[in-house]
């Protein structure tokens, strides 16, 4: 059955026009989030936007009222099962070239799409990753938000043409590593459940604050530094984690295997308890 709803607003409008000197297609200024829908609701709501706000604010774009996304989400989900929800914020029109306006209209786009085919054995026995060569630039300023400038992301995806890659890991500058192009990073280590500081580049995913807080929860030692990638061979487990496909084991990364170990499996258990109570959109008011 077709759903008689629209898929896309905006600026609250169904199939609405984005002009074409919207400062998000002109120069990437603005953020977004990429939310997934299961049983009809979105995961994690008011962690997604949260970041949403602290993109706005890093960048000085205003971001709407929680209850004016939340109540464009609930037109676009009504009658969905699973799906991917997507907003887009950008700066809007105007300014004199790179110079922002003084007084901006932010521009927002929500959009609801199927979701994505995803490999079967990839949460049970795990998946491939590789290095990328493209290095992600270090920028305090832009670190840890979403913002919509992620060329340096798509570069790195370029190169994951083999088959059975699906994911390929970003160094920074000084050869630390950061992230997957569309994941977070976690090792174990010696005991300890270590994942890469992102205080100069990377983004700081909703997931991957969630793992950390079931990890204190459970009691194993964690520690967010620099990581190196000798370090990363080194690893007893390796896992990737996003909004999407919540937790990735990963079993191979170039010519080193991993186990899917203890805490690996620990975790992945405890995201999936947790998710059931963590979908939904707030009540609005009357």
């Amino acid at each position: 059955m077709t759903r008689a709803v629209p898929n896309l607003l905006v600026n609250g409008l169904p199939a609405g026009a984005l002009p074409a000197d919207d400062r998000g297609l002109r120069y990437g200024d603005g953020v977004f989030e990429t939310i997934k829908i299961g049983e009809g609701a979105p995961e994690f709501w008011a962690r997604h936007l949260r970041r949403l706000k602290l993109g706005g604010e890093r960048l000085g774009i205003e971001v709407p009222a929680d209850a004016t996304l939340a109540k464009e989400a609930g037109a676009l989900l009504r009658g969905s099962g699973e799906g991917v929800l997507r907003i887009w914020l950008t700066r809007g029109s105007g300014g004199d070239g790179y110079r922002p306006p003084a007084a901006a209209r932010p521009t927002r786009i929500l959009r609801l799409d199927p979701f994505p085919t995803q490999p079967e054995a990839a949460r049970a026995q795990g998946v491939a990753i590789r290095l990328a060569e493209t290095r992600l630039g270090q920028n305090p300023a832009l670190a840890g938000i979403k913002h919509l400038n992620r060329l340096e992301q798509v570069l790195a995806a370029k190169e994951a043409t083999e088959p059975d890659i699906a994911e390929a890991l970003m160094l920074d500058r000084a050869g630390h590593v950061i992230e997957g192009t569309r994941t977070n990073v976690f090792f174990v280590i010696e005991g300890v459940l270590t994942t890469p500081d992102l205080s100069e580049a990377g983004v700081a995913g909703i997931l991957r604050e969630v793992v950390l807080e079931e990890a204190a929860h459970a009691g194993y030692r964690i520690a967010i530094r620099p990581v190196e990638p000798a370090e990363a061979h080194r690893a007893q487990e390796c896992f990737l984690t996003n909004s999407l496909i919540h937790l990735w084991p990963v079993r191979r990364f170039a010519e080193t295997s991993y186990d899917i170990g203890a805490v690996t499996r620990e975790l992945a258990r405890r995201i999936a308890a947790r998710v059931p109570g963590e979908r939904g959109l707030p009540a609005l008011p009357m």
